[in-house]
């Protein structure tokens, strides 16, 4: 199997710095402190899954893998 084959597939992960857009469940939601940390944890988690990053215009952003 080649790097980026198989495994998960859709939104791995919803990272905000709102409380109250903050859910628990599938996908993996995650409280940033600030939009330094939301960045970070946003670029790491898709850099872990070789993911796509999407940043809302809200400010949240999303982990996508295709």
């Amino acid at each position: 199997m080649s790097k980026g084959e198989g495994g998960a597939k859709g939104i791995l992960a919803y990272i905000t710095t709102d409380k109250s857009r903050h859910i628990g469940g599938a996908p993996l939601a995650i409280l940033a402190k600030d939009e330094d940390e939301l960045i970070d944890i946003s670029n790491a988690i898709a850099e872990a899954f070789l993911a796509n990053l999407l940043q809302l215009k809200n400010g949240d952003c999303l982990v996508i893998k295709k």
